[in-house]
C-alpha cells in the first residue's frame, strides 16, 4: 500500500535504506526493535503473553535509553500491571552520540507513573573523593545531592592529584615509577589499576607500553581491535569464557570454576537433561577424555602462535560450533559467532607468543597481572583502586567547550570509576588545555593539588 500521510512516507523509505535498496538485505539493531514494537502492535496476544511472564521488569543503565529502546518498554509493558523499575543517574549519560534521550527519566515519570527515589550512598568511593564527585555532579546538575561514602578511606595523602608534564616521555617515565612503588608500597596487584583515555587507546598504548615493560608492568590495551570486534568484548562473550575454561583444565588439574563452567556448558551444548543421570554421566565422560587428550597435547606442544590455532580448531570442533549456535540464543543470526571465533583465534596467538608455558599464555590472555587501559566509554560499569586519566587535553577533548553537559558527564564517569585514588594527568607536549579549563577548574575548586614532574 501506498504512504498516505508524510509520516508514512518517511517511514517507508527509512525501510527502504536499511532492507531493500541493499546489495544485500540485511538487518541493524534498530530495526529488529522497531520491527519487534511494531509485531507487539500488531499482535495484542504477545504483548499479554510478555506481560503476565514478566511482572517485574527491572532496566539499568536507564540514562542511555535510546528512543527506540524506549519506545519498546512502553508499547510492553505500559499497562499499569506490570513493575518496571529504572535505575540510572543522568550524570553519567555519556551516549547522546549514540541516541540516548536527554529525557528519558522525565517521560519514564509521566508515562509510568514512576516515583523518582535519589539514592544517596556511594559504595564504590571514599569520602575524599565522594566530596570531589559531588562539586562535578553539581556542575552537571545544581539540584544533585551529596553522596553519602559507604567505603573507608584506605590511602595516605591526598586522594586526587593533578600531574603537569611536559614531555610525553617525562610522563611516561614518572607514571612508571609512581605505579611501581605504589603497588610495592601498598601491596596491590597491576589490576588494581586503570589507565583511561578518552579516544585513540592504540596511540596511547604505544606510549606507554614499552616504559612500563621496561619496569616489568604489562600494559593491555582493554580496547584494541581483534578483527571486528575489541578485546573487552571478547572477553565478555560466552564462548570465549567456556573455551578459556576448557584450556584451564587442559593445562592445570584443580580449577573447579572451570570445571563447573564447562561441565554445565556442555550439558546444554548436547541438550542433556540434568535430571537424567546417565546422560549426565556420558557428557562428563565425553569431557574427561576430551581434556585427558588436551593435556597431552599441550604437554607435547610448546605455546606458539601456530599451536595455538591448532588448539583452537580443537577446541571448537570439540565444542560443536553448530551446536553453539542452536544453544546460546546471541549466536542464532548473524555474524557474531563468526566475529568471536576469529577474535579468539588472533587473540590466542598473540598470547602464545613469548610465552613460556600455556598457563602463562592464558596467564596473558586473560589479563592476569597487566595494568587496564581504555577509554572512558569501555570503563562503564567497572572500578578500580586507583584511575590514572591520560591525555586531559585540547587534542583529546577537541570537541569539548567549556559547561558541555557531554565532556563533563565523561569526566565524571572517569573520576566515579575510583575507589581510593584518582590522578589526572597532563602533558603539554600533547596539547594545551583551554579548551577543559573548566574541568581543571572544578578539581580546583575542590583542593586537588597539581604537581609538576
Amino acid at each position: 500500500m501506498k504512504p498516505q500521510s508524510g509520516v508514512d512516507y518517511a517511514i517507508d523509505r527509512w525501510w527502504h535504506s536499511q532492507i531493500r535498496e541493499r546489495a544485500r538485505a540485511s538487518l541493524t539493531f534498530v530495526s529488529l526493535n522497531r520491527l519487534a514494537e511494531l509485531l507487539l502492535g500488531a499482535n495484542p496476544h504477545i504483548r499479554r503473553a510478555l506481560r503476565a511472564t514478566y511482572p517485574f521488569v527491572f532496566v539499568d543503565e536507564f540514562q542511555d535509553t535510546t528512543y527506540a529502546q524506549y519506545d519498546f518498554l512502553l508499547s510492553t509493558f505500559a499497562d499499569g500491571r506490570t513493575a518496571v523499575t529504572a535505575v540510572g543517574d543522568d550524570k553519567q549519560r555519556i551516549m547522546a552520540w549514540a541516541g540516548a534521550r536527554l529525557d528519558a527519566f522525565q517521560r519514564f515519570e509521566a508515562d509510568f507513573g514512576a516515583v523518582r527515589i535519589p539514592l544517596a550512598f556511594n559504595f564504590r568511593s571514599s569520602p575524599g573523593l565522594v566530596r570531589i564527585q559531588h562539586v562535578v555532579a553539581r556542575a552537571l546538575d545544581a539540584n544533585s545531592m551529596a553522596g553519602v561514602a559507604q567505603a573507608a578511606q584506605l590511602v595516605d595523602g591526598d586522594v586526587a592529584q593533578v600531574w603537569n608534564s611536559q614531555t610525553r616521555d617525562g610522563e611516561a617515565e614518572y607514571l612508571t615509577r609512581w605505579l611501581a612503588e605504589d603497588m610495592a608500597h601498598r601491596g596491590r596487584s597491576p589490576r588494581d589499576y586503570a589507565l583511561l583515555v578518552r579516544q585513540k587507546s592504540d596511540d596511547y598504548e604505544a606510549e606507554l607500553a614499552g616504559p612500563l615493560a621496561g619496569a616489568g608492568l604489562r600494559l593491555r590495551n582493554e580496547s584494541h581491535a581483534l578483527g571486528r570486534t575489541t578485546l573487552q568484548d571478547l572477553l565478555a562473550d560466552e564462548l570465549c569464557r567456556i573455551a578459556i575454561a576448557l584450556l584451564r583444565l587442559g593445562t592445570q588439574r584443580r580449577a573447579p570454576e572451570a570445571w563447573r563452567l564447562a561441565s554445565n556448558a556442555l550439558q546444554d551444548l548436547r541438550a542433556v537433561d540434568p535430571e537424567d543421570e546417565l546422560a549426565c554421566h556420558k557428557a562428563e565422560a565425553e569431557l574427561t577424555a576430551f581434556l585427558g587428550d588436551l593435556r597431552i597435547e599441550t604437554a607435547r606442544a610448546a605455546p606458539s602462535p601456530e599451536n595455538s590455532r591448532t588448539l583452537a580448531a580443537r577446541l571448537f570442533t570439540f565444542l560443536d560450533l553448530g551446536a553453539v549456535a542452536r544453544t546460546f540464543l546471541e549466536y542464532g543470526t548473524g555474524d557474531l559467532l563468526a566475529i568471536m571465533v576469529e577474535a579468539f583465534e588472533l587473540h590466542l596467538a598473540a598470547s602464545a607468543a613469548g610465552a613460556a608455558t600455556w598457563s602463562e599464555c592464558l596467564d596473558a590472555f586473560e589479563g592476569v597481572a597487566q595494568i587496564p587501559l581504555m577509554t572512558v566509554h569501555k570503563s562503564k560499569g567497572l572500578e578500580y583502586d586507583t584511575i590514572v586519566f591520560v591525555g586531559l587535553d585540547d587534542q583529546a577533548w577537541w570537541s569539548h567547550t567549556p559547561g558541555n553537559p557531554d565532556g563533563l558527564a565523561t569526566f565524571f564517569v572517569a573520576l566515579s570509576r575510583a575507589k581510593q585514588r584518582a590522578i589526572f594527568a597532563f602533558c603539554q607536549g600533547r596539547g594545551q588545555r583551554r579548551r577543559v579549563a573548566d574541568l581543571f577548574q572544578l578539581l580546583t575548586d575542590t583542593g586537588v593539588p597539581e604537581i609538576a614532574i
